[in-house]
């Protein structure tokens, strides 16, 4: 209890600082400055990330209002199309199209099946508005589906702006224990000073998913057959299993120039800038249980208590970084030719299970690099070591390429050679387990990835890539959902394809990729994979309103697709039952009138059409033949 008291006071004392800070400080520009009044957009909308401060300049991404995809309102499929679920809305899933492109070194958990339901720290959206701007969608489907979010940002004083993020979804599935229920938020706030020297942003957030688990259908003869048409009336492998992730966080940064001068758009002046210093602390505080009324139910391998299951892991993780570099924007409001930047990350981690509490304490140097000699040509690197308990020695390298391809104004495309080398630890989780169905404490040795890669994009009509991996010491679940590491070898390539072609008012939006696997057996992912969108913009009443329907349809070849283990929320190897060779067609009109936006769409419209093998995940049907309808709505006021 006092613990949460601490990080509720903390979290206060942050925030009221940041609302403190316009009395503290006060910034001017110089008095020969050249001011000019420009009328500005009120609904003009953007964003930026936590990396806001990357370039020198805040890097601002535009809100997007486009009509196109307004029917797609499930936040995975909205981040990854390629993914394998269990047959619901809000459950947990696995990439189709795995990357194994380095990311930062350091603690990770391992069990990543339900994150792209989750707010997280890198996904926070900090809002740049004139005023205000609010945004409501809903959506209503089958089977009593309902998904509600909502946003929120407001000026509140010259620089500062406070807003928030709430999403509520709920979804009871067709089929008997398939709920999802989660509710996720964050409130944000920032300042900047008006001549930019310093800045702080600083974010609060919660989440909270509630996931029934049926362990599949018993018979899977009553579905490929069609002898039962009811869903409820099925029988399931689990009847009182849930699993639940509650998460909450607190993160803040602060930046400041050191050297004094404003960047002005009128001061072509170079000055010798001494750099600019940040700091970030981030708290993160995330709890798993996985709870089963009746363990002795058949489903499971073993069973250490026969009357109930309540597996709980709780992750605390206390995070500070302190950076300097010299940002790339100079006041000349032209690229530098060269920019360094130097952080140092310290980690606490506490990993709490049944018997015991373990304790990680990690410091983390990484340094990055950029070069632009000319315009069309951009190099950048990082790297990073990890130094302390568990990931010592975990280090990662990335190097990218870019070269825009003629002018910056006039191109024929953007070419990108990237690669990079990690050595890493496997997650926390395929070492140490300790629960009511699996329990494992073993030691792994570091997983070795290095990949090289090409891509190709032009303007916003096409975007190509190829990408090779050489894995070595790889950790996966084998058929007994028990972790093992492959100490060989293997590769993994991958080729893609992404269009988003015009032809008068029809538009062909797809994403197309081949992969394949080389030397081992253990990694089992489709050959191609495809979802290709096709529909009609037309104009209506002179303008006032835009009509788009459309068809999409999603493909993959048949695999041996990894099975689910809810007990430990992952996905593991099996070799007796194919998915795939199914494809998945969908309906939809979007409509538009001003700021408003509405979608009916009518999902699976194939089902029954055809033998009924439509499953992403053996033992779960995916969804059959539903109609959805929902609507978003702008404020600007």
């Amino acid at each position: 209890m006092l613990k949460k008291s601490y990080t509720s006071a903390l979290f206060l004392l942050s925030l009221c600082t940041i609302l403190l800070i316009p009395s503290l400080l006060t910034a001017s520009t110089p008095a020969d400055s050249i001011k000019q009044k420009i009328k500005k957009d009120s609904t003009r909308v953007s964003f930026f990330y936590k990396d806001f401060d990357k370039s020198g300049k805040i890097r601002l991404h535009a809100y997007d209002t486009a009509l196109d995809g307004t029917q797609e309102y499930d936040p995975l499929y909205k981040q990854n199309r390629f993914s394998a679920t269990p047959g619901n809305i809000g459950l947990s899933s696995a990439s189709l199209l795995p990357s194994f492109l380095a990311g930062a070194s350091g603690f990770d958990y391992g069990i990543h099946s339900t994150d792209l339901y989750l707010f997280k720290n890198d996904s926070v959206k900090y809002y740049k508005v004139l005023k205000a701007f609010s945004c409501i969608e809903y959506e209503q489907g089958a089977k009593k589906e309902i998904f509600f979010h909502t946003l929120y940002s407001r000026n509140i004083y010259k620089g500062l702006s406070l807003g928030f993020d709430f999403r509520v979804l709920n979804a009871p599935g067709a089929y008997l224990r398939q709920k999802s229920n989660h509710i996720n938020f964050y409130l944000t706030a920032q300042y900047f000073t008006k001549n930019k020297r310093y800045g702080v942003i600083a974010n609060f957030l919660i989440n909270r998913l509630k996931n029934q688990e049926n362990g599949g259908i018993t018979y899977d003869s009553l579905f490929t057959q069609n002898l039962e048409t009811n869903r409820q009336l099925f029988d399931v492998n689990l009847s009182k299993a849930q699993n639940r992730v509650r998460e909450t966080g607190f993160y803040m940064k602060h930046y400041f120039n050191l050297s004094r001068h404003s960047v002005s758009s009128n001061d072509t002046t170079h000055y010798f800038e001494l750099g600019r210093v940040s700091y970030s602390f981030e708290y993160n505080r995330q709890i798993q249980n996985y709870l089963d009324a009746d363990p002795q139910s058949g489903f499971y391998p073993a069973v250490t208590d026969t009357v109930s299951t309540f597996d709980s892991v709780t992750i605390k993780r206390y995070s500070n970084e302190i950076s300097w570099t010299n940002p790339s924007f100079r006041s000349d409001r032209r690229f530098r030719v060269i920019q360094l930047g130097v952080h140092m990350k310290h980690n606490y981690i506490e990993v709490t299970d049944h018997s015991k509490k373990d304790y990680f304490l990690q410091y983390i140097p990484s340094a990055d690099f950029s070069f632009t000699p000319i315009p069309s040509i951009h190099l950048e690197a990082n790297a990073d070591y990890v130094f302390g308990d568990h990931n010592e020695g975990d280090k990662s390298l990335n190097v990218l390429v870019n070269l825009i391809l003629g002018k910056e104004a006039r191109n024929l495309g953007i070419l990108t050679l990237q690669g990079s080398y990690a050595a890493k630890k496997p997650g926390w989780f395929f070492e140490h387990y300790l629960g009511n169905n699996f329990q494992w404490d073993t030691a792994f040795l570091q997983q070795n990835i290095l990949s090289l890669g090409s891509s190709y994009s032009f303007r916003n009509i096409l975007d190509a890539g190829v990408t090779f991996s050489r894995i070595n010491h790889y950790a996966y679940l084998d058929a007994t959902a028990n972790p093992e590491q492959f100490n060989s070898e293997f590769g993994h390539l991958k080729a893609y394809v992404n269009t988003n072609i015009t032809i008068w008012h029809l538009t062909f939006k797809g994403q197309f990729a081949y992969q394949t696997i080389q030397g081992t057996s253990i990694v089992h992912l489709p050959a191609f994979l495809g979802n290709l969108t096709i529909f009609l913009t037309e104009p209506l009443f002179k303008g006032a309103a835009l009509f788009q329907p459309g068809i999409s349809v999603f493909y993959n070849t048949k695999y041996y697709a990894d099975a689910y283990m809810p007990a430990t929320r992952s996905f593991y190897l099996q070799n007796t039952e194919q998915t795939g060779n199914y494809p998945y067609l969908d309906v939809y009109i979007n409509v538009k009138i001003q700021r408003a936006k509405i979608f009916v769409r009518y999902n699976h419209i194939n089902a029954g059409l055809m033998e009924r093998y439509y499953y992403m995940v053996p033992g779960y049907p995916m969804p059959d033949a539903a109609f959805h309808f929902g609507f978003s709505w702008r404020f600007h006021d």
